[in-house]
């Protein structure tokens, strides 16, 4: 899990979430030019066929930014009671070529995803980063398949940027581990750490630790003590094959920021007439 993440490139889309948070809420009901999914399409999908048609909801997008030959951007909707209904991205099929192939073993390539403000208002996440790992990364037979991790991440884009590589000196901030309850008590951490991410945390039942293949799977992140990303973890083959995964993912039985609504399912879906993809998180409880 090395870092190729450009310093540059990470100053500038931290400009552009301040300079979008203070732009105009773009937000309609069911508009099809904001979400490419109807509003009818989108709840099937995720709560088997629960009705939207009285259910009155906003979308609010985050910038279209350039990822492989395509585009990406966040969104989330909210109803109009306050309640965050699904965060996620949406990615052109274009988004998923072009993506650069040539990286050494191990390393990815970072792409930072600003979230619009009214994300922060609802949910304790403040951006995205989608990493592409063309050869995936260890453990060998478990997660060297080309695949993304989508973390969602609770802290700012600035305090990201500001966790150091993980040596003698730095270990202790890296092996802090949340207080009891922050985390759901079956998952384990990976040893070590990742500069400009944390430290990772892996569900030993999971599937793919039980013999079978890895298409996706759901990873918490700490660090200094604190859970700081929520993040599924997706292989290129599944999300190319336009599968729809809805999972509950495990949930810990304390949170901070607290008061606030956390997501209890991640979801990978395509919309089969645009062949625009999905990766999200939705089913909120106020926490």
């Amino acid at each position: 899990m090395k870092r190729t993440i450009n310093h540059k490139l990470a100053i500038a889309l931290s400009s552009a979430v301040l300079l979008f948070s203070c732009q105009k809420d773009v937000s309609k009901q069911q508009d099809p030019s904001l979400i490419s999914l109807s509003a009818t399409n989108r709840i099937d999908a995720l709560s088997g066929n629960k009705s939207m048609q009285d259910q009155k909801y906003n979308t609010f997008n985050g910038p279209e930014m350039q990822m492989g030959n395509g585009k990406v951007r966040s969104w989330i909707t909210i109803s109009h009671t306050g309640v965050p209904q699904e965060i996620g991205v949406e990615l052109t099929d274009k988004a998923l070529e072009g993506l650069p192939s040539s990286a050494p073993e191990g390393a990815e390539i970072n792409f930072m995803i600003p979230l619009h403000k009214k994300a922060g208002e609802v949910t304790p996440f403040d951006h995205i980063e989608i990493d592409w790992n063309p050869f995936g990364h260890p453990p060998p037979g478990i997660y060297d398949k080309p695949h993304f991790d989508f973390h969602f991440y609770k802290i700012s884009l600035a305090e990201q940027m500001t966790i150091p590589d993980y040596t003698p000196a730095t270990a202790s901030l890296f092996d802090l581990a949340p207080a009891p309850g922050y985390l759901p008590a079956i998952y384990q951490p990976i040893p070590g750490g990742v500069p400009e991410m944390g430290k990772h945390w892996f569900d030993p039942t999971s599937p793919e630790w039980q013999g079978q293949p890895f298409t996706s799977t759901f990873i918490y992140g700490t660090y200094n003590g604190a859970v700081i990303f929520f993040e599924p973890m997706i292989t290129m083959a599944l999300l190319q094959s336009g599968q729809s995964v809805h999972l509950p993912f495990p949930q810990a039985n304390q949170f901070a920021p607290a008061n606030t609504y956390y997501p209890t399912q991640y979801n990978i879906y395509e919309d089969s007439k645009t062949h625009m993809h999905y990766v999200t998180l939705s089913n909120f409880v106020l926490r």
